[in-house]
């Protein structure tokens, strides 16, 4: 059935088909010569911003600073699903591109604009808790999250940073602190409303635009409208929890990184114990590996498998307690600096061998800083537990069978000379070049690389057709799009 067909067919072919029920598309309007900017800025009560005006330079700049010299015609500041509708109706009827904006945090920089509209999502922020039921706008913050539930004992299982979009992280999977314990973000995402290409209200879940739902978990952001709310399940967690934060010197780097890849591989510890896990060079180097634990599956108390933990990895320093779910959540919140950076990403299906680690660990130990303010990180996440729960088609997230997702990057200053991110840029593809030749090249899609070959393969795997049909279902035009957005199929 194509795109047509489900449309005129109306709801109930649209809801057999799993394809396509919109709740609405916003009224047509006539043609005009040009744009009328001024239309769209009394749509938006005003709030429409323009290249010289004070608002415009802070609302455009991205976390990543090397995409700051991407300046759209116009910022587009909506309050409500109402405004977003008519937003992405007015750029359809002037055939201007769309780029959604949450929190900013895109690595690639995709949630950036050159001479498009940017449509900046953060004067909506509401967060409601009903229950064990939580919704969330389209420019809510993890930190909002965070307000909403640290003394309810429910979790929402998200990342590290308190500045990311709630909507880019769920949009492109989900993985952080709890991730081997409760799964994705995506995994516990319900339902959302979404403003299509074609400027229609969807309004998705399993039984309704279930397609657009499926795409919605992992299908990552800015690819099919803007979604203009997400609703949740919450966790309760009843189990005790704990955290742990462990260092060693750099000359212990490779014993220590082994010893954590042959712990987190254990399956009594899969779902039980979360950890991340890494190599950086800024001052002094350091290993590092932080994360929870909720207790062993054979019922060990928490704190009995820190113990555990401690004596067997013999940390330099260790620090441990336990606390509640959002406490321990916080402990390891890391808020970005704002600076260029470089990054990528690898989604290793085997567990780190022994060649890996000695070969990270010599890369790393050799990183040659570019200068004073350069830096490079690699982080390991831990996957493999909860997040294995489901099948790679279940979700438009398809890495379920993941053991570890690489981060690796390279980060310097505003004020250094071009030589830098050019020398910084060459030393992690060199690195991430060599990490590949053992884990692979599949990529995590919310740790875009724009440099990335065969990248919907790498993003998405035998999951890219059939997002690409939800596309030609609901944004044909492509109204939303980038240079690694997910094509219409032909």
């Amino acid at each position: 059935m194509d795109r047509r067909t489900v449309l005129r067919a109306g709801a109930g072919a649209g809801l057999a088909a799993g394809l396509w029920a919109p709740a609405g598309r916003a009224a047509a309007a006539g043609g005009s010569e040009g744009r009328d900017w001024g239309g769209l800025k009394r749509l938006l009560g005003g709030r429409l911003y323009f290249p010289g005006d004070p608002r415009f330079a802070p609302l455009n700049m991205p976390a990543n600073h090397s995409y700051s010299h991407r300046v759209p015609a116009a910022i587009a500041c909506p309050r409500s699903h109402e405004e977003v509708l008519a937003t992405v109706e007015w750029a359809g009827r002037h055939a201007i591109g769309v780029v959604p904006r949450g929190g900013g945090h895109s690595y690639a920089g995709y949630s950036t604009s050159d001479g498009g509209l940017l449509v900046h999502l953060g004067g909506m922020r509401d967060v409601t808790v009903n229950g064990t039921t939580l919704t969330v706008g389209a420019g809510a913050r993890e930190l909002d999250v965070y307000a909403a539930l640290k003394d309810t004992g429910l979790l929402l299982p998200g990342g590290r940073c308190p500045e990311v979009g709630v909507g880019g992280l769920v949009l492109g999977g989900g993985i952080g602190p709890a991730t081997r314990a409760y799964g994705l973000t995506c995994d516990s995402l319900t339902g959302t409303t979404v403003v299509t290409g074609d400027a229609y209200t969807a309004r998705c879940d399993e039984n309704s635009n279930s397609e657009l739902f499926w795409a919605c978990r992992g299908g990552a952001g800015g690819n099919f409208g803007i979604n203009t709310s997400f609703t949740f399940t919450l966790h309760p967690v009843r189990r005790a929890t704990a955290w742990y934060d462990l260092s060693w010197a750099w000359k212990d780097a490779a014993p220590a990184l082994k010893r954590l890849a042959e712990l987190i591989a254990e399956p009594r510890y899969r779902k039980s114990l979360t950890c991340q896990f890494g190599l950086r060079t800024a001052g002094e180097r350091r290993v590092y590996a932080q994360g929870l634990c909720f207790g062993s599956e054979r019922s060990e108390h928490p704190e009995q498998t820190l113990r555990t933990l401690v004596t067997r990895l013999r940390p330099r320093r260790s620090a441990t307690g336990t606390a509640g779910i959002w406490e321990c959540m916080r402990r390891f919140h890391e808020t970005p600096p704002g600076d260029p950076y470089a990054a990528g990403s690898i989604v290793a299906g085997k567990d780190l061998g022994a060649s890996v680690v000695d070969e990270l660990v010599d890369s790393l130990g050799s990183w040659k800083a570019a200068s004073p303010d350069s830096r490079a990180a690699v982080s390991f996440f831990a996957m493999g537990g909860a997040d294995a729960a489901l099948r790679p088609a279940d979700t438009a997230y398809v890495h379920r069978d993941a053991t570890v997702i690489v981060d690796l990057a390279a980060h310097w200053s505003d004020a250094d000379p071009a030589p830098v991110p050019d020398a910084n840029r060459q030393q992690l593809q060199a690195l991430y070049r060599s990490l590949s030749r053992h884990l692979g090249t599949d990529a995590y899609q919310n740790f875009p690389d724009p440099g990335l070959r065969n990248w919907q393969t790498a993003y998405y795997g035998g999951n890219y057709a059939r997002l690409q049909t939800v596309k030609r279902t609901v944004d044909p035009a492509r109204l939303f799009t980038y240079p690694q957005g997910i094509a219409p199929t032909p």
